[in-house]
């Protein structure tokens, strides 16, 4: 019975030697190419029309297939000169991480194994940077659709009689929660994946100044809660996509204390701005919230994905 190992360490460790200088000397070089270049019809056809192979192939088979058809179609964020939205880059010393995290293949699910610690390290030290208690925990997950998923689902179970939630659903209960208008749509998509619809978000109009508008987010929960709902969630935004806007998160979060709601901070764009000087007072109040998503693929350049 054939094993998992290579037939031949040595071509092996002389490919993966030839991959690794071929892309440090690609990133090294990307800026003086595109930024993008769209991929040939015959080439996207090629991955369209491609049959379930029936065997495998050899590893630098593949690795050429990669350089020909894959590398030079990438979405450009690599390059300096990539100005849309809000990739990272990434970085060499990253894909060098990335490596030597395949080469471990560890599983973070539990257990007593040191990479366990690392995220806990990782977790205690971003804790520490964004002004909550060190004692804070977290996850990393792929990005901050899933943070803000995992954000919503803890609120939801952090309400009274959330425990009973656990076994027997949400019922005929009315939870509602509340966002910016301009909230990133991964919030409405949290809701309806928690089962809780999308209606259940209610969409709060902007100031002046494109952020939420206190004054309205009152009017609505009072309103909500005269009808029969049970507003539970406030989502406050940390830089939105359009205008990189920060909502009054200080405000937001002395009114969920004193409403009884849970306080979540969507900083997937610009929680990590926290580090600067300059513009870490517009965060003030963040470090107040019940829960926050982030990531680290976005200004940290960690490989994606990373949240």
């Amino acid at each position: 019975m054939a094993g998992l190992d290579p037939e031949n360490w040595e071509e092996l460790r002389a490919l993966g030697h030839r991959m690794l200088d071929d892309m440090l000397d690609n990133v090294k070089a990307v800026a003086a190419g595109p930024v993008w270049q769209p991929m040939p019809e015959s080439v996207r056809q090629g991955f369209h029309d491609a049959p379930l192979p029936q065997s495998g192939a050899p590893v630098d088979q593949l690795y050429h297939q990669f350089t020909q058809q894959v590398l030079p179609y990438a979405v450009g964020n690599r390059h300096p000169r990539f100005m849309g939205w809000v990739h990272g880059g990434g970085t060499p010393q990253g894909m060098l991480a990335e490596m030597l995290a395949a080469g471990l293949n560890a599983n973070l699910g539990g257990r007593d194994h040191a990479p366990v610690e690392v995220e806990r390290m990782v977790i205690r030290w971003t804790a520490s940077m964004l002004g909550f208690p060190e004692t804070a925990t977290g996850v990393l997950v792929t990005g901050s659709s899933m943070a803000n998923f995992i954000g919503v689902i803890t609120a939801s179970r952090g309400v009274p009689a959330g425990v009973k939630m656990r076994a027997e659903g949400i019922q005929s209960r009315r939870l509602v929660g509340y966002a910016g208008q301009t909230a990133h749509g991964c919030i409405a998509r949290a809701f309806d994946l928690a089962g809780l619809g999308t209606d259940a978000l209610r969409r709060v109009p902007m100031d002046a100044a494109f952020r939420m508008d206190m004054d309205v987010l009152r009017s609505m929960i009072a309103e909500d809660r005269a009808a029969g709902f049970e507003p539970f969630l406030v989502v406050g935004t940390a830089g939105t996509v359009d205008t990189g806007s920060i909502d009054p998160l200080a405000d937001l979060a002395a009114f969920a204390r004193d409403e009884g709601l849970w306080f979540h901070v969507d900083g997937a764009f610009g929680a990590l701005a926290r580090l600067s000087a300059e513009y870490a007072p517009a965060l003030a109040g963040m470090e107040q919230a019940n829960s926050i998503a982030l990531d680290f693929h976005k200004w940290a350049q960690t490989p994606y994905d990373a949240g």
